[in-house]
């Protein structure tokens, strides 16, 4: 997001001119020069043509379609939720290994059919970005899940240990993505 307040470190005289206004100014006179300088009678043949901005903003439409895709997914999420946090007799991992172990087909089941709505989710072109955050993290989420059961299954050392590595999960970058990308902070129960 652009911040709308000026620096006062190095602009101190400078007029109170909003980050945005300012960028769209640029941006215009830019293609005013591009235009300009691209514009004569030129033939020669080895003249490149001029790109796109690459950083054009996006269209109403364009900014809707995003919109639409991450409350659809978020959506998806809060009604994810409570069913896992239900199935899992209050969502904690602070449980004894035989209890993760029983609730596991429950909640395995809830994960695999949110999997399934998540894929049916329309994406458009614009959400690309925040489509790919989403499979990023339940690809991760994913391998959490097969190491937390296959600790389980193993026992209560092993799923002591797991749980003991599992620390720092709050400072993973596929965790952290998600925020930032649009996603509910109930996208965390996949």
């Amino acid at each position: 997001m652009l911040d709308s307040r000026v620096s006062r470190e190095n602009d101190a005289d400078m007029i109170s001119v909003p980050l945005t206004v300012r960028f769209f100014v640029a941006t215009g006179t830019a293609a005013v020069l591009v235009g300009c300088s691209s514009g004569g009678g030129s033939t020669d043949s080895t003249d490149e043509p001029t790109a796109a901005p690459a950083s054009a903003a996006p269209s109403p439409s364009e900014d809707a379609a995003t919109h639409t895709y991450l409350d659809a997914v978020n959506a998806l999420c809060d009604e994810l939720l409570p069913r896992v946090v239900a199935a899992t007799h209050g969502g904690s991992i602070d449980v004894p290994a035989r209890e993760w172990v029983q609730t596991w087909p429950a909640h395995k089941a809830l994960l695999d059919a949110f999997d399934v709505d998540l894929a049916a989710v329309q994406v458009p072109p614009t959400a690309a970005q925040p489509a790919q955050v989403i499979e990023d993290y339940v690809s991760w989420a994913t391998d959490i899940d097969d190491r937390r059961i296959a600790a389980a299954r193993q026992g209560e050392a092993a799923w002591r240990a797991e749980v003991t590595a599992e620390a720092d999960i709050t400072d993973a970058p596929e965790l952290l993505a998600l925020g930032p990308a649009g996603f509910a902070d109930s996208c965390q129960a996949r």
